[in-house]
């Protein structure tokens, strides 16, 4: 069996950021101040939540300052961190206006494509991929994880006003393909007999299939496995993405769903979360 490769978007940070810089330029007054899938943030809200992201990793990364935390022993304590962190900001966000906001933004997202462009891939990350189970990533992967962060807050501004998203192969199918690096960890705890497999099969133009192998008490993410699927899962790629950032509810994402086989072995590809919520 052959580990899935690592996956490149540091050369498509400054697309995604593009467009959604294009985005807001064309939006209303009313616009800013549409709900969206969070129920306490509007479009305003993720903006100013997008910027937070570019300038901590900035401040972060680029010039080493970092910020007093607590000692955080679990995921939920980390991602309540996080949460705290992010509500702060776009509470103190509120006070700015929206040229303010697209202004900084510009700037911030050019300086970030930058610092993506000049790292090492393989080179160790300032932060893991915490929700996929890794304690510690290489560039690729927290640069992949920032790109779909980009991506899928910038589809939910497109979505609360009304605008057509990045869905083509191009920027899609790298969202996909990111999340679905989590998948090994979601099955952590599934048990399978060595040599087992599921088939996750997205499906669009943006989609594709990706292959679970058990091997040595663990799951693995694999680009050729030598037995049959016992489970495969198929899904489209726009209830995917919607059900892995917690924006479409498990029950309506399986209901979306095809699956053939075992039904315990599907059932984490419903539970997973790729995001820190």
């Amino acid at each position: 069996m052959t580990p899935l490769p690592p996956l490149a978007t540091a050369h498509l940070f400054r697309e995604v950021c593009s467009a959604l810089h294009d985005l807001l330029a064309s939006l209303g007054p009313d616009d800013w101040t549409k709900p969206t899938v969070h129920a306490t943030r509007d479009v305003k809200d993720l903006v100013a939540h997008l910027l937070d992201g570019s300038l901590r990793r900035l401040s972060f990364q680029r010039d080493g300052h970092v910020i007093p935390a607590p000692e955080m022993r679990t995921f939920e304590a980390m991602v309540g961190f996080v949460q705290r962190l992010n509500s702060e900001w776009m509470v103190a966000a509120r006070r700015l206006s929206p040229r303010v906001l697209m202004e900084m933004l510009r700037r911030a997202d050019e300086e970030v494509a930058a610092l993506f462009e000049g790292l090492d891939p393989e080179g160790p990350a300032i932060f893991s991929v915490a929700w996929a189970g890794e304690e510690w990533s290489q560039n690729w992967f927290d640069v992949a994880r920032e790109y779909t962060e980009k991506w899928h807050h910038q589809q939910q501004i497109r979505d609360a006003v009304g605008r057509p998203g990045l869905t083509e192969r191009r920027h899609l199918h790298p969202v996909i393909d990111t999340f679905l690096r989590g998948a090994p960890h979601a099955y952590r705890d599934v048990p399978a007999a060595d040599g087992a497999g599921v088939d996750l099969v997205i499906t669009g133009e943006a989609g594709g299939t990706w292959q679970l192998a058990r091997a040595a008490d663990r799951w693995e993410l694999v680009t050729t496995r030598e037995t049959p699927a016992v489970t495969t899962v198929e899904l489209d790629a726009d209830s995917a993405w919607r059900l892995w950032t917690k924006g479409l509810e498990p029950a309506e994402a399986r209901a979306r769903a095809v699956v053939r086989g075992d039904e315990a072995l599907a059932a984490p590809v419903f539970r997973m979360v790729t995001i820190m919520a």
